[in-house]
């Protein structure tokens, strides 16, 4: 009987093959968190003063934004199937997928939190079968289940960079503008987290633009504008239909064309949306703060062998 049965081999981290996975590596283990270790329940008392109709717009938001990041912790695997680059790619879209629901847990802590001896399972059911939601979960999927392992990776950019956004605004707009400062502790962990693997993704993009013949790299480029556009239209027609005040529709529309450009220009294309610059300086002021990661102290080609002590503060939470 063979004995090439196994379909693994064991990881070897000081073996690198592309310098950035250890510190993307690195950096993402450093930002693990759980919903569980910041008190939501504190800003009940910010909840209780919001009109019903902010009450209702906050919970649909985070039933999609639920639904959403559900899908990208089962399917975000199929980002790489057939096409990594090296285990320790694998190694961090593994990390990716979990970290997808930790936010998932997260978002369904807050509404439990928010809505005490509320039965949300009819509007689980409903997100499940929304028409509009279905629609970009087809796109996404077509792409997620095709071979083209350079706009698998840019899709997966999209989806935590850019259609998370049309979402997130109001979210963004309740911790900076009504004290949500609890909701905004998990805002900061959860941005955290997913600009470092759009930074990541697009790291891959990048490199995988370089093998490939000028000709598939001017069909890539016409595709990543194409599907942009296509999620900019998209999340601004959800975003008519899902918010119910029209400030807060007006921010996250500025949000998400800001958003698509930043997803464009890091694999080297032009802006092309225009948005009031103004509306954003306050959540920009944050955005910027919590997307910076400096990477260079980490870029090792052999891991560590110092070692790092516990203390009893490193369990106070």
């Amino acid at each position: 009987m063979s004995n090439n049965y196994l379909y693994y081999k064991a990881i070897n981290w000081n073996v690198i093959e592309d310098e950035l996975d250890n510190a993307v590596w690195e950096r993402a283990t450093s930002l693990f968190w759980l919903d569980t270790r910041i008190p939501i329940e504190n800003d009940l008392k910010q909840w209780e003063k919001l009109s019903l109709q902010e009450q209702e717009q906050l919970n649909l938001l985070l039933i999609l934004l639920t639904n959403l990041s559900t899908y990208q912790s089962i399917e975000a695997g199929e980002i790489i199937r057939n096409s990594e680059r090296s285990q320790q790619e694998i190694a961090i879209l593994n990390n990716i997928q979990f970290m997808e629901m930790v936010n998932t847990k997260a978002f369904n802590r807050i509404l439990l939190a928010f809505n005490t001896g509320i039965n949300l399972k009819e509007e689980f059911e409903w997100v499940d079968n929304e028409s509009r939601v279905k629609e970009y979960l087809h796109v996404i999927d077509a792409t997620y289940q095709g071979i083209n392992p350079i706009e698998k990776r840019f899709m997966a950019m999209c989806v935590e960079g850019l259609l998370n956004y049309a979402y997130l605004s109001y979210l963004l707009e309740l911790w900076l503008k009504k004290g949500f400062n609890n909701l905004g502790s998990m805002l900061e962990m959860i941005i955290r987290n997913e600009s470092l693997h759009c930074y990541y993704l697009s790291h891959k993009v990048k490199l995988l633009l370089t093998e490939v013949s000028s000709e598939e790299v001017e069909q890539f480029k016409g595709w990543c504008q194409y599907i942009v556009d296509y999620f900019v239209r998209s999340a601004i027609r959800l975003i008519n239909d899902f918010y119910h005040l029209e400030d807060s529709e007006m921010l996250a529309t500025n949000l998400i064309k800001q958003e698509a450009n930043h997803i464009l220009t890091s694999v080297g294309l032009e802006e092309i949306f225009q948005f009031d610059k103004k509306s954003l300086v306050e959540i920009n002021h944050r955005l910027d703060d919590l997307r910076r990661h400096d990477l260079t102290t980490h870029s090792n080609k052999s891991t560590s062998n110092s070692e790092e002590f516990m203390e009893e503060s490193d369990y106070d939470f």
